[in-house]
């Protein structure tokens, strides 16, 4: 199979890939409809999950410029893949986003990991997070009403984000070698320098690895935006400074206001069927 040819097979791969999977959501959103979580969610009862504290600041800026960054990667890097022709707008606005996502990820890893309020250890996969991890995909697929809550994120979350780390950092090495911008002083670019160093068959290799991981953000951001929004639309809010717009905080204030408590919003719904946080 020629270089050409396995391109095009990625793009068929993909772009028929992806209306699958929203398709599927679309789908897994009508499960939450039939068996009456979107209505216990959404509706009059509210019923999501209860958080005993809001997210420092410094974390959720750097969440909300990540996510921001990553639709304007995923939009641009198609843009450039499809249309070869007027696209040195779209390759500026990638390698801005692309710098950014890069200072993003050091800024986020140190203070995960260094920071006084280091929180490494929450993404940590535990021996019970694995045992517990058929019960999580159970409740996704409507056959368990509740799952395990053992922390501030579930393991399939865990996953996730620990997954994005290599991937992110494997897309910047792989984004800086095909930077395609002239430098004025030295009139070249560093995928001409890497083009020399490793010629056009490495480049091409790595031109195919950030596509195809392009594709992955894409689908991961895709599902995870979508469980965000319906397995803790509060916390979705209160990530993206909306937190106003949670009827339960609005209540619980305009009951403090009044000079009396009010319930957290649960009062009504099972014990465990919404005890485990999906962040944003």
């Amino acid at each position: 199979m020629g270089l050409t040819q396995l391109n095009v097979w990625l793009d068929a791969i993909f772009t028929t890939l992806y209306p699958v999977i929203v398709l599927a959501l679309m789908g897994h959103f009508l499960g939450n409809i039939l068996t009456g979580r979107a209505k216990r969610r959404f509706g009059k009862e509210w019923a999501w999950p209860h958080h005993d504290s809001h997210p420092p600041a410094l974390p959720k800026f750097l969440h909300f410029t990540h996510v921001a960054c990553m639709f304007v990667l995923g939009g641009t890097g198609l843009f450039i893949r499809f249309n070869p022709i007027s696209r040195e707008t779209m390759q500026w606005l990638h390698y801005v986003a692309m710098i950014i996502v890069t200072v993003n990820l050091v800024w986020r890893l140190w203070y995960a990991f260094a920071s006084r309020q280091r929180d490494y250890r929450e993404f940590a996969i535990t021996k019970q997070d694995i045992v517990t991890a058929p019960k999580v995909i159970l409740y996704y697929i409507f056959v368990k009403p509740s799952k395990p809550h053992l922390g501030k994120y579930n393991v399939m979350q865990k996953g996730t984000y620990t997954l994005f780390v290599p991937l992110l950092i494997i897309q910047a090495i792989t984004g800086f070698m095909l930077w395609r911008l002239q430098f004025p002083i030295i009139d070249t670019s560093l995928q001409q320098v890497f083009a020399g160093l490793i010629g056009a068959t490495g480049i091409w290799l790595v031109r195919t690895i950030h596509y195809i991981i392009n594709w992955l953000f894409i689908i991961l951001t895709t599902v995870h935006v979508y469980l965000s929004v319906t397995e803790d639309f509060p916390a979705f809010l209160d990530f993206f400074g909306l937190g106003m717009f949670d009827k339960r905080s609005a209540e619980k204030h305009h009951g403090d206001d009044h000079g009396h408590g009010h319930d957290d919003g649960h009062a009504h719904e099972p014990a465990t069927a919404y005890a485990s946080a999906e962040h944003a």
